[in-house]
């Protein structure tokens, strides 16, 4: 039976809604491969002006962007792990309250998450926390693909 917290916990909530929400979470996989080719240009760009002498800026600029390209990741990952457990919810539609209490109890003892202390979360909170991550990988992204032209412009054009 629900009790009021179970309720609250999936409120406003609808089958649709998490598959929906889960579909818009494929966009994720789309900039982890755009990434990830910025990361792989960016560590070959590195090696290549490391070893013809280049500028010690233009180096330093491609193993930012490499860097940088490993933050990228680190979100997609995690995002794709949000986008398979919202894909799992949807399936539990019917049985929701349970299958995010046995969530969170997984999650803990496997030590993703901190301990019961906390109060439960909602599927709204659970997606927003999930569209923070989306948001960190977009700026990641954008950070990447600007760095990396400064740097291919500036080693096209020689400032000095």
């Amino acid at each position: 039976m629900f009790n009021s917290e179970d309720t609250q916990l999936t409120e406003n909530t609808s089958q649709t809604a998490l598959v929906t929400f889960s579909s818009l979470l494929i966009i994720s996989r789309q900039l982890d491969i755009m990434s990830l080719m910025f990361t792989m240009i960016g560590l070959s760009f590195a090696l290549i002006a490391s070893l013809s002498a280049s500028s010690a800026m233009l180096i330093v600029g491609y193993v930012a962007c490499f860097l940088i390209g490993l933050f990228s990741k680190y979100y997609a990952l995690r995002i794709a792990f949000d986008k398979k457990l919202f894909d799992y919810l949807a399936t539990k539609f019917d049985q929701l309250p349970n299958t995010l209490k046995e969530l969170d109890d997984t999650l803990i003892q496997l030590k993703l998450i901190k301990s019961k202390i906390q109060p439960s979360r909602s599927i709204t909170d659970r997606q927003m926390g999930t569209l923070i991550l989306l948001k960190k990988q977009i700026i990641t992204l954008v950070i990447q693909t600007i760095l990396l032209s400064c740097i291919s412009i500036i080693g096209i054009i020689p400032l000095s």
